[in-house]
């Protein structure tokens, strides 16, 4: 487990090669106004960090576009299309799985992308993040086809590319625990997904190209998470060797 001095030295060692240890943020479920929204926003504007808003097209609100259109840190990303599981009892939840037609999810997905895309333009990332982060791999190799480039996952990246046109970039710490309500995981074990992460880009254990992530969900953070965020974002902010990136940027260079 990890502390904020672990933290510390590890983006020192980045600083002595001379190296960059790119940083982005994700939050999960945007669509309806919440009060932990407006709190994330400003917490994100007071990081001077841009944010990606894996947002959920079938249930999105005008006062949620309101908000996004008006803050220059925010970028759009789809989450799922209703976030709804269409699996059996026993089976997971899944919504870009193989329990409905492959053609039937496509379909559903291109009209959710086709909506952000009108409405936030230029702010949106064709770029998919899977509710519940599960995504068939039959899925997988047709997003190319119905306009995504871009998938999110919370996982270990295997491959810069998911598939052909489609560029992978994975979240690492996600500082919440679900089973048995939603609560903090912790500041060591959630320090130690960003520390572990940067130390296996750089040492080679892992690509280097793929930014560290952070993942968070507004509606279930609770004070401990908030602090937790609130520490980690002003860590990596003084510290010269970090820089946050945005997936647009990534997507542009590769």
């Amino acid at each position: 487990m990890a502390t904020w001095n672990d933290l510390q030295s590890e983006l020192d060692q980045w600083g002595a090669e001379g190296r960059e240890a790119t940083i982005w943020w994700r939050d999960d479920d945007a669509c309806l106004p919440h009060r932990n929204l407006n709190r994330l926003l400003d917490t994100a504007k007071k990081a001077d960090a841009p944010i990606h808003m894996a947002t959920i097209p079938a249930w999105l609100t005008q006062e949620v576009v309101d908000l996004f259109q008006a803050n220059e840190h925010v970028r759009v990303m789809q989450h799922g299309f209703a976030h709804m599981n269409h699996a059996s009892k026993g089976q997971g939840a899944w919504e870009l799985g193989t329990h409905r037609p492959i053609d039937t999810v496509l379909a559903e997905m291109r009209g959710g992308l086709d909506k952000l895309d009108a409405v936030f333009g230029e702010q949106f990332d064709p770029v998919m993040a899977p509710p519940w982060t599960r995504i068939a791999p039959e899925v997988t190799v047709r997003l190319a086809e119905v306009g995504f480039r871009g998938l999110s996952l919370v996982a270990t990246r295997k491959a810069k590319y998911a598939a052909p046109g489609l560029l992978e970039v994975n979240a690492r710490c996600e500082p919440i625990k679900w089973k048995g309500g939603a609560r903090f995981t912790g500041t060591e074990r959630a320090l130690d997904d960003v520390v572990s992460h940067l130390r296996d880009r750089r040492t080679g254990a892992e690509d280097a190209e793929e930014p560290t992530g952070l993942l968070t969900h507004h509606i279930d953070h609770d004070e401990h998470i908030w602090g937790f965020v609130d520490e980690l974002t002003v860590a990596l902010n003084v510290h010269p060797a970090t820089r946050w990136v945005t997936f647009d940027e990534l997507l542009r260079e590769n």
